[in-house]
């Protein structure tokens, strides 16, 4: 999804004229989209914006702009920290980034003819070239993907309100793309040559508008022609319904492929962190999956040392993951984020158990993907 932010604020400078700069020294323009999901993600973003404070005063002419979900958490803080950055816009508005852009590239354009000059060109705007950085795409392990494929965003936010998730307060609540809207969008890349899209939402498969659910939107996505293969993620496990399943199954384009995070396997955890599923749901919605399409590849997410966590709920984790059955798992220290119900929770887990407790777990799922390699 942060990629999929990054380039359609892109379109917006390709609108204006601009193009993607080869270095960041011959840019005359930089957008940092900056994730905030964990700690880590948000220092390698804060440590790029301060890294370009020489970049940005050896020609103050240059536009600098930090958007995404870091942005929108810490926007006040972040515009007094780094007073070399031009522009601090959040996630929440993705939408109006072209407006933004106009009236940042309007204020440069009015602060070079005050302070330097005329600029090159007679338009009011400079046509050089941006540099468009993610700092968080390996934390966040996305792929910009190949000329082939695409992402396509079909909804922004989130209604749950898990305990350890900042996303709900930097990105807002559910909003669904109109389908006509995501089915032109899907049918020009399909005439550019694109080949397979990758549907995008927070919890992608609670997508609804006006009567249209997720199952119904993919067997639209289906029948469009030149497209060959259709993946989504993220997908939360209440909505792996059976009608989604069978949507699953009927589509012939739809990948063999699911990402359904679980975060733990222990019911007293799961509750604790508001997933509103039990780990019996969880695995039943699995074997429905299964018996449908058996050769399907599972994936998840899984969350380590969450607070007040025992021995026992951590072995309950270990053997949801070899019921499971995994193709992989992504496994992360619980990282409190400033702002969640869980950051304030009693009963930390202590960081060397922490440790410990993913070490255990990554071997489990190493073990487990090389038996099924």
């Amino acid at each position: 999804m942060n990629v999929a932010d990054s380039e359609e604020m892109l379109r917006a400078f390709e609108a204006r004229g601009f193009q993607s700069a080869q270095d960041i020294e011959g840019a005359d323009a930089v957008l940092i989209n900056t994730c905030t999901i964990r700690q880590h993600a948000e220092d390698r973003a804060l440590s790029l914006v301060g890294s370009l404070k020489k970049w940005k005063t050896g020609r103050p002419e240059r536009l600098l702009i930090v958007a995404g979900c870091a942005a929108e958490r810490t926007q006040v803080w972040l515009q007094k920290r780094f007073p070399h950055v031009d522009l601090v816009t959040g996630a929440k508005s993705i939408e109006q980034f072209p407006q933004i852009l106009e009236q940042a590239l309007q204020a440069r354009f009015n602060w070079h003819q005050e302070n330097i000059g005329l600029w090159p060109q007679a338009e009011p705007a400079p046509t050089p070239t941006p540099a468009v950085q993610n700092p968080s795409s390996v934390e966040c392990r996305t792929d910009p993907g190949s000329p082939a494929s695409s992402y396509v965003t079909i909804m922004r936010g989130c209604n749950y309100t898990c305990t350890y998730c900042i996303v709900p307060a930097v990105r807002g609540r559910e909003i669904y793309r109109p389908v006509a809207g995501i089915l032109d969008e899907i049918r020009r890349k399909a005439a550019d040559g694109v080949r397979e899209v990758t549907l995008l939402g927070q919890t992608v498969n609670s997508y609804r508008y006006l009567g249209t659910n997720f199952a119904d939107l993919l067997r639209l996505v289906n029948d469009v022609e030149a497209l060959e293969s259709i993946r989504f993620t993220s997908s939360h496990p209440y909505y792996l319904t059976d009608a989604l399943i069978e949507a699953m199954f009927e589509c012939r384009k739809v990948c063999p492929r699911l990402h359904l995070p679980v975060q733990s396997g222990s019911d007293r955890i799961l509750k604790k962190m508001r997933r509103n599923y039990t780990r019996r749901f969880y695995l039943e919605r699995l074997a429905a999956l299964r018996r449908k399409i058996p050769r399907i590849a599972i994936t998840t997410d899984i969350i380590v040392g969450f607070p007040s966590e025992t021995e026992e709920d951590f072995r309950q984790t270990l053997s949801l993951v070899g019921e499971a059955d995994f193709r992989a798992a992504y496994c992360f220290k619980f990282s409190p984020r400033q702002g969640t119900e869980a950051a304030v929770f009693e009963t930390p887990v202590p960081r060397p158990i922490q440790e410990e407790r993913l070490s255990q777990l990554l071997d489990v799922v190493k073990s487990q993907a090389r038996r099924k390699c």
